[in-house]
């Protein structure tokens, strides 16, 4: 198995030193007219592939790269890749709307949800219910980019700029065209992981309360539309997830746009892991790049090995927030959170998702498996104002945990 450790500062380092034309940088399989090949490699990927007569010589990436003792090959790609045996039915989604975008009571997971109180405009989904751990109460999942309208750390943002909260924020489900309507709350976003500007992030996530109301505790763990299990899933291990890549897991995810994925003749599978990415988002209502690391970067193909064809949509746009789950020896598991795509002339073909052991040391949840919990009483929110642009994400005092909420 690879020095994961080594791996991670490999392709942060690369991914901070090279040019702006560098948006990615990870290891994983290598591109050869189109189809994936079983080589592996440190992979680098750019916004414009150009000659090597027009690329500065600073910029230029060598054949090898030797770390720490190890040597690896290279591979550029700007992502040309084309799809070539893709069955008619993984699409169906475009043509026939999946019933994750539908009203669904009681709750399951992979589904559509949205912050109605400031992002009613958009959807994403809420990926799989969880406890969290310090009130164990029960939570829907998410990313922050679905939930807060900005995530971004206090001190990272501008007082005399655009000031947003999620202070008695309503989320609801689903948030459809004909069907978008505050009669749809499920809860209010709880709490978030900071993104910040100034160091790497590993985790883009949001926590929305639940009302009891809403749940089975016998059938609200399942996925909609994902027909191969029927069991509540647990958080795949570090060394579970460290191993993707190599032991060829396949893939599974139900999201709010395509619906469920993995079970068919399509699958999907791991092409790259560790990746550090940059991806713009809204600080105060301006694009701003941040890097996130230790990213699984996942595809979808109509073969079961990595030795094959690449298709488009393993995600689209509204999948944000699905979880990412893995057939392990037999058992199917969480592994991620997915957050990101990799796009193609407007057309996806990478998925990106932060590792679950990154995302639960970040906002401190365990799996929900069906247990007895208890629900947020959303009621009696208390908040402590701290003056000016803190950089604190956790406050407690007087016995009494308060997190970030935002700027107001």
């Amino acid at each position: 198995m690879e020095d994961m450790k080594l791996l991670d500062e490999l392709t942060i380092k690369y991914q901070q030193e090279t040019s702006d034309n560098v948006i990615g940088v990870g290891y994983g399989y290598k591109t050869k007219n189109g189809l994936l090949t079983t080589e592996k490699s440190l992979i680098f990927s750019v916004s414009k592939k150009l000659p090597i007569e027009q690329v500065d010589e600073k910029d230029l990436i060598p054949n090898t790269i030797t770390y720490s003792g190890e040597t690896f090959k290279t591979d550029v790609v700007e992502l040309e890749i084309k799809p070539l045996t893709c069955p008619s039915d993984f699409y169906n989604w475009q043509t026939t709307p999946p019933s994750n975008r539908n009203k669904i009571r009681p709750l399951k997971c992979g589904i559509s949800v949205t912050n109605f109180s400031d992002l009613s405009g958009f959807v994403g989904t809420m990926g799989f219910l969880a406890v969290d751990n310090e009130t164990n109460s029960l939570v829907g999942v998410s990313n922050n980019h679905v939930l807060v309208y900005d995530a971004f750390l206090n001190s990272d943002r501008s007082l005399g700029g655009i000031k947003t909260s999620i202070l008695n924020d309503f989320v609801t489900q689903p948030n459809e065209s004909g069907n978008s309507s505050l009669n749809n709350a499920i809860g209010k976003v709880k709490k978030y992981k900071p993104i910040s500007s100034g160091s790497i992030n590993y985790a883009d996530v949001a926590l929305t309360t639940i009302n009891s109301s809403d749940i089975n505790i016998s059938t609200s763990y399942l996925m909609e539309g994902v027909t191969g299990w029927t069991q509540p899933l647990e958080f795949a291990t570090s060394s579970e997830i460290d191993g993707l890549l190599t032991n060829k897991n396949n893939l599974f995810s139900a999201g709010r746009t395509t619906g469920s994925k993995g079970e068919g003749e399509m699958k999907l599978l791991t092409n790259s892991y560790p990746v550090t990415i940059n991806i713009a988002y809204t600080k105060q209502g301006n694009d701003t790049v941040v890097q996130f690391g230790r990213c699984i970067q996942f595809i979808a193909s109509a073969t079961t090995t990595p030795n094959g064809s690449i298709c488009s949509y393993p995600i689209n746009g509204g999948d944000s927030g699905s979880a990412l789950v893995a057939d392990i020896s037999g058992t199917r598991k969480i592994v991620g959170l997915v957050f990101a795509g990799g796009l193609i002339g407007g057309v996806t073909y990478f998925g990106y998702a932060n590792r679950i052991d990154d995302v639960v040391d970040a906002i401190n949840i365990s799996p929900w498996t069906g247990q007895t919990v208890n629900y947020s009483n959303t009621g009696i929110t208390e908040t402590h104002i701290v003056l000016g642009r803190s950089s604190t994400e956790k406050l407690i005092l007087s016995g009494k945990t308060f997190y970030q909420v935002g700027l107001y």
